[in-house]
């Protein structure tokens, strides 16, 4: 679907360019046409696991009542037709369908499996500390660290004092530096990387801040944008008595088309045309800002990961350069040999006491996480129940409005069939796609179509007396005479149809096929075009230049 935003007049001479090309499916960069039709519309966009994406189509599909399909069910019939879909788009027309509940409902699952997996990984970590008989809580691992740190320096000390002792007693033997070589090019080589990762993460941080801080405001400018045409409508209607800068008495008439204050003219269609327009645009900036952005914290997240392994391997350089420059080391010593075994055991012990520290760290993370996960678990379960119970209201307010104007309908039919005469209450379902009158679905063949197409008209005049229906306030029907109709029970039908649009409180659209129409609405603000005949039919595209309806 190609969509223009602005008035048809501007649209037919607009060049190809301008139109922006929706697709009927959706992806991650881009939407498709009934994503942008719902967003204008004011219409969440539905969807589940089991019943998919609902389309604009799927709605249209409630407000069409044609011929072919059968005449006891509600939907337009199609060939795949599960009855979750069904129930969905009846929900969402009726109002109460809210995206935010299956959105949480997937939420809560990724939250639940990630809660079992981090109990899991907690319960075999806490397993593992549970075997060294030690509990590493961060007092019990600091001590320790001491302690270790002041043996290693006691056995260091105690090295340089034999090798001070060699020298002075005038040992031939060599002494090798390149061990502190070696260690020297290592922490001059791990200091550059760590360096590098570290502008890079700033550089991450000040991407990450920028980049959301435009989202914000973008999601700012789409949620005002949203409003203003609301505001406009408002505003527009809006008379002053007086003028409000020197409180003078305003003239009362003023030309059409301007502003009754000033008197400049304005024009309310091109604004909201240039509103719709911004809208989409800054609806696909915000889709690839956000898709950006979470690029962005996947690479800080890997950035932080290799700092960390970076800094250790620092600190463990860093240390083995230090020890190196203190006590030159020399393998042909046998007197060292027992020190340095023993500076090896420290330094084993110290390496041993880094690994308990990093579990404790994980411990605890985990400790934190799960709680964080209980607790996000918990308001989501209480957020779904409200929701729950705010739509469960809904629908029963919605169907009781639709019920209503159905049995107006049928007590306002010809005395044709007992049970309307009778009826009481109306059932209709959804998802069985079904309609019944007193828990009776079985009537004469002209009476059912009076049945269906009175649900079709009593769904269209709940919605236009109820702002919370989110009904397109749009009745197309084209079976309102099938099935043996009588002319009379058509035209009593046709009135009844005419006197519910004429009641209607908002801007509607009613369209019906009829062959019979009733004489008193055979009329031109009521008709359009002329009656289809074999050799005059209402389309006549072949032999016309400009097509007629």
């Amino acid at each position: 679907m190609e969509i223009f935003a602005g008035p048809l007049e501007e649209a037919l001479k607009a060049p190809a360019a301008i139109w922006a090309r929706y697709s009927y499916r959706r992806s991650d960069t881009r939407e498709s046409f009934s994503q942008v039709l719902f967003r204008l519309l004011d219409i969440p966009e539905a969807s589940n696991e089991a019943s998919g994406n609902v389309t604009i189509h799927q709605i249209l599909r409630l407000m069409y009542a044609d011929q072919l399909s059968p005449i006891g069910t509600l939907f337009k019939f199609e060939q795949f037709d599960p009855p979750l879909l069904r129930d969905t788009v009846g929900r969402l027309v009726f109002g109460a369908y809210e995206n935010e509940l299956y959105a949480n409902e997937l939420l809560f699952r990724e939250r639940e499996n990630e809660f079992k997996n981090v109990s899991s990984e907690l319960a075999a970590i806490s397993k593992l500390v549970g075997q060294t008989g030690q509990i590493l809580t961060p007092s019990w691992l600091e001590a320790e660290h001491r302690r270790i740190e002041e043996e290693r320096k006691s056995i260091e000390a105690q090295i340089s004092e034999v090798e001070r002792a060699v020298y002075e007693a005038g040992a031939k033997d060599s002494l090798s530096l390149e061990s502190q070589r070696q260690a020297y090019t290592e922490v001059q080589q791990l200091q550059a990387e760590i360096s590098k990762v570290a502008a890079s993460i700033d550089a991450s941080k000040f991407e990450i801040a920028d980049a959301t801080q435009f989202i914000s405001d973008l999601e700012s400018k789409l949620a005002a944008l949203n409003d203003s045409s609301a505001t406009s409508d408002a505003f527009g209607r809006i008379t002053f008595q007086y003028c409000p800068a020197c409180y003078s008495a305003v003239e009362a008439e003023h030309p059409a088309h301007a502003c009754h204050l000033c008197k400049n003219p304005f024009d309310s269609e091109r604004a909201r045309s240039r509103i719709v327009s911004l809208v989409n645009d800054t609806s696909r900036q915000l889709r690839q800002s956000r898709s950006l952005q979470k690029e962005r914290s996947e690479e800080r997240v890997r950035l932080d990961a290799r700092l960390a392994d970076l800094t250790s391997r620092w600190n463990a350089a860093s240390d083995k350069l230090t020890r190196s420059a203190l006590t030159p080391s020399s393998e042909a010593r046998q007197s060292l040999r027992v020190l340095q075994r023993a500076a090896g055991y420290v330094d084993r012990q110290l390496e041993d006491l880094r690994s308990k520290e990093q579990l404790s760290a994980s411990l605890e993370k985990l400790i934190a996480r799960k709680a964080e996960l209980n607790a996000e678990m918990s308001q989501l379960s209480d957020r779904n129940a409200a929701i729950k119970l705010a739509l469960s209201r809904r629908l029963n307010v919605a169907y009781a409005a639709v019920e209503k104007e159905i049995l107006a309908l049928l007590h306002g039919d010809l005395p044709r069939e007992q049970a309307f005469i009778q009826a009481t209450t109306v059932q209709f379902d959804f998802a069985a796609n079904k309609l019944g009158v007193n828990n009776e679905s079985y009537f004469s063949a002209s009476s059912r179509v009076i049945l269906r197409n009175s649900f079709f008209v009593g769904l269209f005049a709940a919605a236009t007396k109820d702002t919370s229906f989110r009904h397109l306030r749009l009745c197309m029907l084209d079976s309102i005479e099938d099935k043996g109709m009588q002319p009379d029970r058509s035209h009593n039908f046709q009135r009844m149809l005419v006197a519910v649009s004429q009641a209607a409180l908002c801007e509607h659209q009613v369209i019906f096929a009829t062959s019979m129409i009733a004489p008193e609405l055979n009329i031109p603000n009521l008709t359009v075009g002329h009656s289809s005949t074999l050799k005059q039919p209402t389309l006549n595209i072949k032999t016309s230049s400009q097509p007629s309806l």
